[in-house]
């Protein structure tokens, strides 16, 4: 939301820019599955989702002069890298913890769910389905937070 807001200059419509990509994203989720990175490209939607709704709304509002078009490339994500890191690490917390280290093992690391079950003497398939509830609790704890929602959806 905060990067919608440095276009739209309007807390409420950014977060409905955000609400509608995220609309979009969810509706047509069979089409992103190829994409690698997502966040970049999350980033590309909503930068211009928020531009359109500027167009749109010209006549009504009148565009500040400071208003940056520039490549997201150009904006400085660290700030909302921070914040998300700070809110995951704050949920990842609260899980149960053989929820919470097969999701870091699995999500954050990057091993295979074989691996795991062999590093904390389990079997894949509570791998599996320890994974599949970190997941579905860590939504559940971030509804308030739509991007990083969004991400857990994807992994």
């Amino acid at each position: 939301m905060g990067y919608s807001m440095r276009f739209v200059k309007d807390e409420y419509i950014a977060e409905e820019v955000v609400g509608d990509v995220m609309f979009k994203l969810w509706n047509e989720r069979t089409r992103f599955e190829s994409i690698k990175d997502i966040k970049p490209y999350l980033y590309q939607m909503v930068r211009n989702a928020s531009i359109d709704h500027i167009r749109k709304n010209q006549k009504i509002h009148s565009l500040d002069p400071d208003f940056d078009t520039g490549d997201s490339e150009d904006f400085d994500f660290d700030f909302l890298e921070e914040e998300v890191h700070s809110v995951l690490i704050q949920a990842l917390q609260n899980l149960p913890e053989k929820c919470r280290r097969v999701f870091e093992h699995s999500c954050l690391e990057g091993m295979k769910y074989k691996e795991i079950a062999e590093l904390m003497e389990i079997s894949v398939n509570t791998v599996k389905s320890q994974r599949t509830r970190a997941i579905e609790l860590l939504q559940n704890q971030l509804r308030n937070h739509p991007l990083i929602v969004l991400i857990l959806a994807f992994l």
